[in-house]
């Protein structure tokens, strides 16, 4: 596959990326900011997610309307989304009016208002996704596994915040936030589509060059997985199962052994669990797995909704097979099959220029340099049975595996010893009852096929 990837810097540190693609008639761009969640102290925790949405409210020569409008009245769409390690600032549009969309988006990163009247409104929308997610609960058991498998790292906290902390967010904070993290060696501009290198560094520079760069805000250090069991009451339908085991960051050299693990495991209707727990025995509609992967560590972690009555056996038959691996190990049928998986949903993926200028963006920010797809696709044809087999003997133990039981009829199991302790506890506790809120569920389907267009084997979705 030939690939137009050209990687240069503004003199203030802008990164600029662009994927020149002469065939097609769109291009996307996207502006992604290193501050995520994980930046946030804890008092402060949501306000990169409130920041985003208050990018949207206005600049002294565009209203919010008119913000909506511009891309709008040219067929665009515009868009934006936090996550636990990025913002990103996105857009589509015909090629000849990437110029409007740089534009725009250069004008509300530099120039928005952040008004205090505006914020107020702000933060009842977001008081409202928090009661989304809490009507969704095949989501908010991800939050809790995250939070108590990472108790007290800024991995482990919810990109949305708390109602605590969202109603205490004030604008005065959110400018100096944005005066600190919103600096330009902070910043990477990737664009894709039929458009000219040249062209996007000149516009770019127009509107950003003049960022000045901040401190870097440093790495932050490998968080310590803590192995627990919850059962928290919840008055839904379903029991919403969810397990996980500590497995590899975005960037550890066992990533294609894990993907390719995770695939066969419960990634696709022919895995060993979608097999085993839906078509066999027909406990659940949706069962399987995903990594939730990022520069410091990650997870894998497998969802299954069933029946109240069958929880425990659907527990069962997730163990079974996590244990059947450990002992019988992969076939080299099941690896074949899952590597073709993967590469067939990069090279899908790669149809549309939202995900090529998504593709590079990662790529560049977790690696420092824009990974070749060819390099991609020998690296996962590198993957033997014995790659799968290490990192399942390393990952799959029952002694490394936590569950997250939410759903009615069930009991607050006893408490975890160790960090987070019963603090932690109580609050996943109040989570689950809507007490608190955890990350905004608006953009969550875990159950979704893998990211794996690039390199980014992370399967956590974002807040919008």
């Amino acid at each position: 596959m030939e690939e137009r990837v050209f990687v240069d810097q503004l003199p203030n540190g802008v990164r600029v990326l662009t994927e020149e693609i002469p065939h097609v008639r769109s291009a996307s761009i996207g502006i992604w900011v290193g501050a995520g969640s994980v930046h946030e102290p804890p008092e402060l925790a949501g306000i990169c997610h409130a920041l985003e949405h208050m990018l949207f409210k206005g600049t002294p020569t565009r209203s919010a309307r008119r913000i909506a409008e511009i891309l709008d009245a040219v067929g665009g769409q515009l868009n934006a989304f936090t996550d636990k390690e990025f913002t990103c600032y996105h857009a589509r549009v015909l090629s000849e009016d990437l110029p409007l969309a740089i534009g725009l988006l250069g004008d509300m990163l530099r120039n928005s208002l952040l008004r205090a009247t505006d914020l107020r409104c702000e933060k009842r929308v977001i008081l409202e996704e928090i009661r989304q997610l809490e009507d969704e609960p095949d989501e908010l058991v991800y939050e809790i596994l995250l939070e108590q498998t990472w108790p007290g790292h800024p991995l482990g906290r919810p990109v949305i915040g708390t109602r605590r902390s969202v109603r205490s967010l004030k604008r005065e904070t959110l400018v100096e936030f944005l005066a600190r993290h919103y600096a330009a060696n902070r910043v990477l501009v990737a664009t894709a589509g039929n458009v000219r290198h040249a062209a996007v560094l000149d516009q770019t520079a127009e509107w950003l060059g003049d960022l000045t760069p901040s401190a870097d805000p440093g790495a932050l250090p490998a968080p310590v997985a803590v192995a627990f069991q919850r059962r928290l009451r919840r008055d839904t339908e379903q029991a919403h199962l969810c397990l996980g085991a500590p497995a590899y960051s975005q960037t550890d050299p066992e990533r294609y052994p894990m993907a390719v693990l995770d695939v066969l495991l419960g990634g696709s209707s022919s895995s060993r669990l979608f097999q085993e727990v839906r078509e066999k025995r027909g406990l659940a509609y949706a069962v399987g797995s995903c990594l939730l992967s990022f520069h410091a560590g990650g997870v894998l972690a497998v969802y299954a909704g069933t029946n109240p009555e069958s929880a425990d056996q659907v527990l069962a038959l997730i163990r079974q097979e996590c244990d059947r691996v450990l002992g019988e190990g992969v076939t080299d049928r099941e690896v074949a099959q899952a590597r073709s998986q993967l590469k067939g949903s990069m090279l899908l993926a790669l149809e549309g220029t939202d995900s090529r200028m998504s593709r590079i963006a990662r790529s560049y920010l977790y690696f420092g340099r824009v990974l070749p797809i060819e390099e991609i696709v020998r690296d996962i044809d590198r993957v033997t049975v014995d790659d799968v087999n290490r990192v399942a003997r390393a990952v799959l133990p029952a002694a490394k595996a936590s569950v997250v039981v939410l759903g009615p009829g069930v009991r607050w199991a006893a408490r975890r010893s160790g960090p987070g302790g019963r603090c932690a506890d109580r609050r996943a506790v109040e989570r689950a009852q809507g007490d608190e809120e955890v990350h905004d569920g608006k953009a969550h389907t875990r159950r979704i096929p893998h990211d794996h267009s690039g390199v980014c084997l992370q399967g956590f979705p974002q807040s919008d």
